[in-house]
């Protein structure tokens, strides 16, 4: 059995409701620092979507690594 923060649970719901997210408003939403949500990336871990604005994280991504992280506990 899986048991997740509730809080953390509505956090993950607000990720699920866009596509994308630019890096400072994922962190904000998560409650992480910058800097975790950059190294996921650099870690190829979150997918980005690089257009002519600022890099945008993809939401299926988050959810993914997250889930994944989970079922290992």
């Amino acid at each position: 059995m899986i048991v997740i923060d509730e809080q953390f649970r509505e956090r993950l719901d607000k990720v699920k409701k866009r596509h994308s997210w630019p890096v400072a408003l994922l962190a904000k939403t998560l409650g992480k620092p910058r800097c975790y949500v950059y190294r996921k990336i650099e870690e190829e871990k979150f997918d980005v979507v690089e257009d002519s604005g600022p890099a945008k994280v993809l939401s299926n991504s988050v959810i993914e690594f997250f889930e994944n992280r989970l079922k290992k506990v």
